[in-house]
């Protein structure tokens, strides 16, 4: 049985992807009102602009920044803007996130069964320290974790090892009495292996979103719904 469960957020706990759009669009609205802006025409910059700025980011936590987007889509639709009509956006983008976020089927029971058995379970995500907590706050799970550990703390995302390393000293567990639960086989299953630890492809039927797919990665479980996990966790 394994000792330490460490679990990725972002569509593997909670089903992020679609609600990332939502909430982006959504403050995009409030930017169009403010700025007398017609939504249809900026929407699409704001789009743009979060690919963008993903793109020159790709390792480190600026890449989530909201307010980066919104500043530089207001920039190429050169308006006028007050400053402080950044934060406001990036708030109401937020709010929506953690008003709307839903976790997936099956969640609670199945955290609620391993924690019972005295795993430690730790959330271990890309973002800011302060992001993955409200989140999993938002969305009633923070009875469930003993731990969150943020790339912030690390400057490096996934699968740079220093948060998987961070998440091991925090929890004083072995690579081998843990175990990752992730939907990225490059970040999360890659990233855990690489340092001793072994990995779960989360990969539902409905509402799944898995990435970085290589044939060179191979998970060591699959699971698509959670009522499989504590089978995973409990009697490996």
């Amino acid at each position: 049985m394994f000792k330490a469960l460490l679990m990725d957020l972002d569509d593997t706990l909670i089903k992020s992807s679609k609600m990332y759009d939502r909430a982006l669009e959504f403050a995009s609205y409030y930017l169009a009102e403010k700025n007398n802006l017609k939504l249809t025409e900026f929407f699409p910059i704001v789009k743009r602009k979060d690919t963008l700025i993903r793109k020159n980011f790709p390792t480190v936590h600026t890449r989530h920044s909201r307010i980066l987007v919104y500043r530089h889509a207001l920039e190429e639709a050169g308006v006028n803007y007050s400053l402080s009509d950044l934060p406001t956006a990036e708030d109401i983008y937020w709010e929506f996130f953690d008003e709307n976020v839903s976790l997936y089927d099956g969640v609670f029971d199945a955290l609620k069964t391993i924690r019972t058995e005295g795993v430690k379970i730790a959330v271990v995500s890309d973002g800011d320290l302060r992001g993955r907590i409200r989140k999993i706050e938002a969305v009633g799970l923070l009875p469930y974790i003993d731990q969150v550990f943020a790339s912030e703390e690390t400057i490096f995302e996934k699968p740079f090892s220093a948060i998987f390393t961070l998440a091991l000293s925090r929890l004083k567990v072995t690579a081998g009495e843990s175990i990752m639960v992730g939907n990225n086989y490059k970040n999360d299953i890659q990233g855990a292996q690489l340092v001793g630890i072994k990995g779960a492809i989360f990969n539902p039927s409905e509402d799944g979103h898995v990435e970085g797919q290589d044939p060179e990665v191979v998970a060591d479980y699959e699971f698509a719904h959670y009522d499989e996990l504590p089978e995973i966790i409990l009697r490996s």
